[in-house]
């Protein structure tokens, strides 16, 4: 971006920092309007910011990034309110979504500390749900193929081991990494796991504009890595040494040193600064790193690193009560989100599979899952372009069900299918996507399996519009769809198949072919992902018993006849 940015300005125009098309100013100035705004309760909604510093619908950019800016100043929980509809894939399901359209679950571990009873846990679960298991890089477990709607069950489970959510989901707080320290090691010189749990239970659950990761060493050899992290403390003989604005990944950058030899209250208290500054002034999507290294110099020509001590130590901006207050808000509002979901059934009920149904499929029968050193994972996808990818109907006439024969189908009342997102139904064998676009005042049905990797996701999706035209992003690799038309949009020749809606008496209604011929063409198990010889890089893979049901052809043997007479 600072390339390109910089190639704009030689051609003698400017890239402009615009959240997206339906906010003219960027995160940064956005987030002042709503920190500044004197009536904060006319900006506690997207509705609301949307009306008083937007237009339109709203898309995949803007609302988790005004989703991120509200839970970072008010911190009331993501799923309530509507906020939901504003939660990117991952944050909306409180788990991440994986290849073939599973989660994951990612327990919070402070410090790295497991009691013996919370390792028999986590095996338990994972056993029980047929999960596939992993040590991070951040000293926690990662449980792999969950389906959505057996996550609250997996987390009841988890909780009565003492777990909490791990926000590995979220723009957050991920973990705090720490060597065992002075408890346990000849050469620590402070209690290194003491403190990194403390940090990560203040810092648990505060959203930021991008994740943020932290360790603590226990003494100057540095095995907690905490130089390349977010924020960062090594112990010394009188206290610890604070250094911020380090990552790892593609472009690693080394942390700075912003306070030397303090005690772990001021470490503290000028985290709480550092953190609430980063949140309110940073891009979106802006790791600390890049925020710090564009920061101002310092008085003296020291760099950000000065600037950075000026407003935190010595308060040059005259902001520290309000950096000081704000963090405080968040720390005593924290809730585990998990345990949120768990104890409500309203909040529980917007994990079930489907809306009309009580009715499950499975995860291995949307794709293949092959075994691979004892424990399940699903098949490789195949690459781009290549057969399982890029689906189209198989038919050269626009509307597949053009000649088909339909009838209105009742699939659920309109309470039922929540304002501004998308909600899955079962038809036959088949998962359609309904949208309920409150905003509007409009409902869509598509298919609900995305033809790029055919994964039946979209219903998990984000509702916008482009230029007025409404769409759903997906999930997985965001590539966007007319509600309306069903093709792809930004020049992508890949369409998907629409259905009408029509609301009678508070029911909702989608105009369909027979199950039959729906099945013949969108019917999980003739899309379901197989595993193939050619993707097995590994060649260790071996298919696992398969579910699949026999597919129903008979449409497709009378569309076959059909096309034949009409060429």
């Amino acid at each position: 971006k600072n390339i390109l940015s910089a190639e704009v300005k030689k051609l003698g125009g400017a890239l402009t920092n615009h959240l997206c098309e339906h906010f003219p100013m960027s995160r940064q100035e956005l987030m002042l309007k709503l920190r500044m705004d004197a009536d904060p309760s006319s900006v506690d909604s997207f509705p609301k910011i949307l009306e008083k510093h937007g237009h339109g619908d709203g898309c995949e950019i803007c609302k988790p990034a005004v989703g991120s800016m509200l839970a970072s100043l008010n911190n009331e929980i993501i799923l309530d309110g509507g906020r939901d509809a504003l939660q990117d894939t991952n944050d909306r399901s409180l788990a991440n979504m994986q290849r073939g359209g599973t989660y994951s679950i990612v327990p919070r571990v402070p410090g790295g500390e497991l009691t013996p009873q919370q390792l028999v846990a986590l095996g338990v679960t994972a056993e029980k749900y047929g999960l596939y298991s992993k040590i991070t890089g951040a000293q926690r477990v990662d449980l792999f193929g969950a389906s959505k709607h057996q996550l609250p069950d997996i987390w009841e489970d988890l909780g009565k081991a003492g777990f909490e959510s791990g926000h590995a989901y979220g723009k957050a707080l991920r973990t705090v990494k720490s060597c065992v320290g002075s408890t346990w090691c000849r050469y620590g010189v402070q209690d290194s796991v003491s403190f990194a749990v403390r940090v990560e239970n203040r810092y648990k659950g505060v959203r930021s504009p991008h994740k943020m990761k932290s360790a603590v060493s226990g003494c100057a050899r540095e095995c907690a890595e905490a130089v390349g992290k977010d924020f960062g403390m090594i112990a010394t003989e009188h206290g610890y040494n604070l250094y911020v604005g380090g990552n790892g990944g593609a472009t690693p950058v080394h942390a700075q040193l912003l306070a030397a030899d303090i005690d772990e209250d001021t470490v503290i208290q000028y985290l709480d600064r550092y953190l609430m500054y980063y949140i309110l002034t940073a891009d979106r999507l802006e790791r600390t790193a890049p925020w710090q290294a564009k920061l101002p110099s310092g008085k003296n020509g020291g760099g950000p690193i000065e600037h950075l001590k000026e407003v935190i130590i010595e308060d040059s901006l005259g902001i520290c009560a309000e950096l000081d207050r704000r963090m405080e808000h968040l720390v005593n509002t924290y809730h585990d989100e998990w345990a949120e979901v768990v104890k409500d059934p309203v909040k529980r009920a917007k994990f079930k599979q489907f809306v009309n149904t009580d009715a499950n499929q499975e995860k291995d029968e949307l794709i293949d899952f092959v075994d691979m050193r004892g424990q399940k994972r699903p098949a490789d996808w195949p690459a781009d372009g290549q057969p399982q990818t890029f689906w189209k109907p198989p038919s050269d006439i626009e509307d597949v069900f053009s000649r088909s024969e339909k009838s209105w189908v009742k699939v659920g009342s309109v309470d039922q299918f929540a304002p501004n997102v998308g909600s899955t139904i079962l038809y036959g064998e088949t998962q359609l996507a309904v949208f309920n676009n409150a905003h509007r005042g409009e409902w869509y049905c598509t298919q609900n399996m995305c033809p790029h990797k055919q994964a039946f996701v979209l219903s998990q999706g984000i509702l916008g519009d482009a230029g007025g035209e409404p769409k759903v992003a997906c999930p997985l690799h965001k590539k966007q769809f007319g509600l309306k038309d069903g093709k792809e949009m930004g020049g992508g020749e890949l369409n998907i198949i629409t259905f009408s809606v029509k609301l009678e008496q508070g029911d909702v209604f989608v105009e369909l072919p027979s199950e039959e011929e729906v099945d013949a063409i969108l019917g999980t198990s003739g899309l379901r992902v197989m595993a193939t010889s050619c993707t097995d890089v590994a060649a260790d893979a071996l298919p696992l018993p398969s579910k699949k049901k026999e597919k129903k052809n008979a449409f497709q043997k009378l569309f076959m006849t059909n096309s034949t007479a009409i060429n």
